[in-house]
């Protein structure tokens, strides 16, 4: 796949020479503290590389110019696996993201990453809903979410705990 262009953002599909960079993106402590805590560079290895064989996944590293800031996912919410999203059809997917440089935070880029990609993703054909479930006490994902056009659907109990479904549709 290649890069594709968002505004001013561009998605870069994510390849094994980034396994470094994500490992010390979901290493730093506003990201390890939402998304999934400490890891290993070996655990990092073992789950990204699957994402880039998946069939029902993409993910990217998000770049603005030459510098690359943060990591956007989209998956197939009906092959999540046991816990997630039982009742689900195959025209939504769901989303999760993070901004990896501190330099980035505060100044609108998630949510001009969160806005740009989802709408991008319910401009294909195959996709009518996008999902995301910011943790309840994740204050600044709810914002930024609901900036970039997502309501709230309601509380969901999901395999890493209670949260807020959030959509967006067509």
């Amino acid at each position: 796949m290649q890069p594709i262009a968002l505004g001013n953002l561009i998605l870069h599909p994510i390849v094994e020479g980034d396994i470094d960079l994500l490992h010390k993106w979901l290493n730093a402590p506003h990201v390890a503290e939402w998304f999934d805590g400490a890891v290993s560079l070996e655990a990092v290895q073992r789950k990204y590389i699957e994402k880039i064989r998946s069939d029902w996944q993409q993910a990217f590293i998000v770049y603005q110019a030459d510098i690359p800031f943060g990591y956007v996912q989209s998956y197939r919410a009906s092959r999540a696996g046991p816990g997630w999203w039982p009742d689900v059809d195959e025209q939504t997917v769901g989303i999760d993201q993070f901004i990896g440089e501190l330099s980035f935070l505060g100044c609108g880029m998630g949510t001009l990453m969160v806005r740009e990609f989802s709408s991008w993703l319910l401009a294909q054909p195959t996709i009518s809903r996008v999902i995301a479930d910011p943790d309840l006490n994740n204050e600044g994902a709810i914002r930024c979410y609901r900036k970039a056009g997502f309501v709230d659907v309601g509380l969901v109990d999901t395999p890493k705990g209670r949260a807020l479904l959030m959509e967006r549709r067509t």
